[in-house]
């Protein structure tokens, strides 16, 4: 053979056939189509053989491919079961944990909470990648990815941690200067910073129950929470923000979220530990999953200062 197959080859190849078709192998591994495809060649061309027959509808196992569905079947399982039963061999958190998450929760969140975890689980050393594209943990060697996502990520096993609410919010030097909006179409009067494609456009209705963008002055737009956190703390506009990011902030009197229509905070989103099945059973993946669930439920630190 040119080169050895790898367990996630056979992986790809149960997945196949499990799934019935590479399409639906491709989505639930969350690769591509074409990824799939290239994997099932190389098996094939490093094996010397056809392991399926595929047509327009339907998908056939060789007799070789179905040798090797019936031993990779089994291969995977005892193999998983084998890193677990070593992984479980101590009954209490140890080892290296490895982490992704966004950038601006990281930063302002993610820290803090691994200190605590720390203080209960001293023997776990964290790795921690802060990613704001959606990493996809079937092609990478993280353990946990901590994501926000307004709907539950498909194909993943998870855990809701917490809701994610924003607020537009300005400092009170900015609005004892501009005054005070009541309404979000009052927006259209003060200087808004605005991150493209995530701050919502407002709409307006005219006399024939037509709807418009209401137009309003956006002296800064970034791709970042965090640089319009910082212009919103340096009394430059107002921003739509997460409270993850504003809450500290807020109970501390420097910033001020604003009551628009009666509404002061929008719940839009949901943070979400992602993680293998197969690898809760991990002292270390299951110790900080548990642990954000009791830092963050009922009701997350972040967003005491909310009305009841």
């Amino acid at each position: 053979m040119s080169s050895p197959i790898s367990l996630k080859n056979l992986e790809f190849f149960v997945k196949i056939i499990d799934c019935g078709g590479l399409s639906e192998a491709a989505a639930q591994l969350n690769v591509s189509p074409s990824a799939v495809s290239k994997n099932l060649a190389a098996m094939e061309n490093i094996l010397g053989t056809t392991l399926i027959k595929r047509t327009t509808r339907s998908i056939t196992l060789t007799d070789a491919g179905q040798y090797l569905f019936n031993r990779a079947n089994k291969l995977l399982k005892e193999f998983d079961d084998t890193l677990n039963a070593t992984s479980c061999y101590y009954e209490y958190p140890q080892g290296e944990l490895r982490i992704t998450c966004s950038i601006a929760f990281g930063y302002s969140r993610l820290v803090n909470l691994i200190d605590k975890y720390r203080e209960q689980c001293p023997d776990v050393d964290l790795y921690i990648d802060l990613n704001d594209d959606f990493v996809n943990l079937n092609e990478t060697d993280f353990d946990i990815a901590l994501r926000i996502a307004s709907s539950p990520p498909q194909n993943y096993a998870l855990r809701k941690l917490a809701p994610i609410r924003w607020a537009y919010c300005a400092s009170s030097d900015y609005l004892a200067k501009k005054g005070i909006p009541m309404k979000r179409i009052d927006l259209a009067g003060h200087d808004c910073l605005i991150y493209p494609g995530l701050t919502p456009t407002i709409k307006i209705t005219d006399e024939h129950n037509r709807q418009y963008p209401l137009k309003i002055r956006a002296p800064i737009q970034a791709n970042s929470s965090l640089v319009l956190l910082k212009s919103v703390l340096e009394n430059q506009g107002i921003a739509w923000l997460p409270t993850y990011l504003i809450g500290d902030y807020i109970q501390k009197e420097e910033l001020t979220p604003l009551l628009l229509d009666g509404n002061i905070t929008y719940e839009t989103h949901a943070l979400y530990a992602l993680y293998f099945p197969s690898k809760y059973s991990n002292p270390k993946i299951r110790s900080f999953i548990d642990f954000l669930v009791s830092e963050l439920q009922p009701v997350p630190i972040w967003d005491n200062w909310i009305p009841k």
